[in-house]
């Protein structure tokens, strides 16, 4: 098939540029272009070798509804598109641009399917520095997906997830992604899936909190109670001392006089003192029998239990004091 050039010289007609390979998604269009030198003849698109759409100068002739065409002129040449409507699975095939002659060239149509993407599990929070799995599903693929993970935005390195490719049900793949995870500030996970016919890969997102270990909730709860405590066991020593005291001076107030004059003056201070180390210890094991009553109240209790002991001992070694000092007087 030959065509005279701006000389008059006849030269054979020729593909100047084939079709090329297409990836496409599952009911959406294909479209091969195949540009030929003029004057042309005939062009003859064909799938798998069987042909579907036949051009002529004058109008193409179709043989299937699936398959339409467009075309684009210049001078010196002239382009056919081929459009394939709604590609489903069987459409797989080797498109072919020919000219019935020794002028052909093949290209491939991949058709693909995005299936579904999500987390097997919607994780909010994860414990501080504590590693976690999260399990991302790409489900009824074609071809298998290729997984990939981000934490905020920043690609996460392939040794830290696997990926697990189940054979196809049917033509359709799963992909089960799995990433060890460990955060100490919130942060966006995530997952993203891939094949050649989308523009952009497929995504799902968490937003994961952060939040601080069991252990530093306890030192926390700790720091703030135990001033508390503090505090209160103060508040209630010091209630304890002033009613010894008042005791104390109740009791001495009505041997005030025989004081004065009777040699029990001994005896009266040594039983105020009596009653003063009485009320001590009273006190002192009025705490005591908090901490007994305690044992069995777990680790709370437990707690309680201690700090009662240290007021106890405290009593006692400050009664003693007390009682020292009294009898020095």
């Amino acid at each position: 098939m030959e065509g005279p050039d701006a000389q008059g010289t006849c030269l054979p007609v020729r593909i100047i540029d084939g079709p090329k390979d297409a990836f496409v998604l599952l009911n959406s269009d294909a479209a091969f272009n195949c540009t030929v030198s003029r004057p042309w003849t005939i062009i003859i698109w064909m799938m798998n070798s069987t042909p579907v759409l036949t051009i002529t100068p004058d109008r193409p002739i179709v043989t299937d509804s699936q398959f339409g065409q467009r075309n684009y002129t210049t001078p010196q040449a002239f382009t056919s598109e081929l459009i394939i409507s709604r590609v489903s699975l069987k459409n797989n095939a080797t498109v072919e641009c020919s000219l019935q002659t020794d002028g052909r060239q093949q290209a491939n149509l991949f058709v693909q399917v995005e299936g579904k993407l999500f987390f097997e599990s919607k994780i909010s929070s994860v414990v501080t520095n504590h590693s976690t799995d999260i399990i991302c599903k790409a489900e009824d693929w074609n071809p298998d997906p290729t997984i990939t993970w981000t934490i905020n935005r920043t690609t996460v390195h392939s040794e830290r997830y696997t990926t697990i490719i189940h054979p196809p049900s049917g033509h359709l793949y799963t992909a089960i992604s799995t990433l060890n995870l460990t955060l100490s500030a919130d942060a966006e996970v995530m997952c993203l899936a891939a094949i050649k016919a989308l523009p952009q890969p497929k995504t799902v997102a968490l937003n994961i909190t952060v939040k601080p270990s069991s252990h530093d909730r306890t030192w926390l709860i700790v720091a703030i109670v135990v001033p508390i405590a503090v505090v209160l066991l103060l508040i209630i020593l010091i209630i304890v001392i002033v009613c010894c005291i008042k005791r104390i001076k109740h009791s001495e107030s009505s041997y005030q006089d025989e004081v004065s004059e009777s040699p029990r003056f001994g005896r009266g201070r040594q039983s105020g003192l009596a009653e003063f180390k009485q009320c001590m210890q009273t006190g002192s094991a009025m705490f005591a029998r908090k901490r007994m009553n305690a044992e069995a109240g777990g680790y709370d209790a437990i707690k309680q239990a201690f700090y009662s002991w240290k007021v106890s001992s405290f009593l006692r070694v400050l009664g003693a004091a007390i009682i020292q000092f009294m009898s020095i007087l």
